[in-house]
């Protein structure tokens, strides 16, 4: 997958296979499972998959996005 994130004025980007996620930011991680990475949430943009690990959605659109009151 590859993860996007602003750390300054520019985005950047970096191809993994797999990460963590923990209350500050996520742990980026490479097909041996070695750490090769870690993103604030405060800088992270999105994540995106790679051809062939998109999964499809059950019925094939996305789930509305649930919205807070407050």
């Amino acid at each position: 997958m590859k993860v996007i994130f602003k750390p300054g004025n520019a985005y950047e980007e970096i191809d993994c296979f797999d990460f963590r996620e923990y209350d500050h930011g996520i742990v980026l991680h490479d097909e041996q499972g070695d750490n090769i990475g870690y993103v604030p949430f405060e800088i992270l943009s999105h994540i995106e998959p790679h051809e062939g690990e998109q999964v499809p959605f059950e019925g094939g659109q996305p789930p509305e996005p649930a919205y807070d009151d407050e």
